[in-house]
């Protein structure tokens, strides 16, 4: 069985790009590598990395961040004609912010403010709220002519861990790799999100402490648990929910398990 971390692939100016695949599902299948990838965001791509990114033949790139998001930092892959790309926020729209509307709730809010809950609230609007965002997502993965394909996001840990996770539940890696290989992002992104931790402390004028702040940089047990647990108590499976609760076309969902499984 592929152990986590073994699909991890060394770029100058990514912290968490990786294979979701290659993983042994729960009938003794194996979900095929070199078919679905997820990482952070793609604006520091050296040259190299744009040699080593072209390597994988993508053909289409799911990008979950905001409009803001893209705007701050913008992919340097925008202009390889061949590759298409999906621009789809799964994020709940009250809780985008510019920089100065988060350096303004940092300050008003450093007494109350509670990242753990947010973060738990963030994964149950994904779940539960972006429903059509995700039938797109997974809609347009269904299709042949898109894969070799990249989800990625801004850290590459929540909205694209919760997508990835999904897909994996989809065609059958058990739930305990699934929540290992979530929670690898942790050991990825710790570099970058030290230098995240620096900035909102000073965005807040040191009034938010590192331990208020952590919950907001990792990605933990609980944020995935409860929206799976919510998912299969409203739903009994996780082909289900894709189906009854997003929409996405029972067709649709039995080719993308055809095509990601050997």
């Amino acid at each position: 069985m592929n152990a986590v971390g073994e699909n991890l692939v060394k770029f100058d100016g990514l912290y968490n790009f990786r294979d979701i695949g290659g993983f042994i599902t729960n009938d003794g299948r194996v979900m095929k590598k070199g078919i679905l990838f997820r990482s952070d965001e793609l604006s520091r791509l050296s040259v190299k990395d744009i040699d080593i990114f072209n390597d994988f033949k993508i053909k289409l790139i799911c990008d979950l961040r905001t409009d803001q998001e893209r705007k701050s930092k913008p992919s340097k892959i925008l202009s390889e004609q061949a590759i298409k790309v999906l621009n789809i926020s799964i994020q709940d729209r009250s809780q985008e912010f510019t920089r100065f509307e988060f350096f303004k709730f940092l300050v008003s809010k450093s007494n109350s403010i509670n990242f753990e809950i947010m973060m738990k609230e963030i994964y149950y609007n994904m779940a539960f709220i972006n429903n059509s965002k995700i039938n797109e997502v997974i809609t347009s993965l269904a299709n042949q002519n898109h894969l070799p394909a990249l989800i990625h996001c801004t850290g590459g840990k929540d909205r694209t861990g919760f997508i990835s996770a999904l897909i994996q539940l989809l065609v059958g890696v058990p739930y305990h790799k699934v929540m290992e290989e979530y929670l690898y992002s942790n050991h990825l992104i710790e570099p970058k999100m030290k230098k995240v931790e620096k900035m909102i402390k000073w965005m807040s004028l040191f009034q938010v402490s590192s331990e208020k702040i952590k919950p907001m940089l990792e990605v933990r047990k609980e944020y995935l648990e409860d929206v799976y647990h919510e998912i299969i108590k409203q739903y009994g499976d996780i082909e289900n929910y894709l189906y009854e609760g997003c929409g996405i076309k029972k067709e649709c969902l039995s080719t993308l398990k055809n095509m990601l499984l050997e």
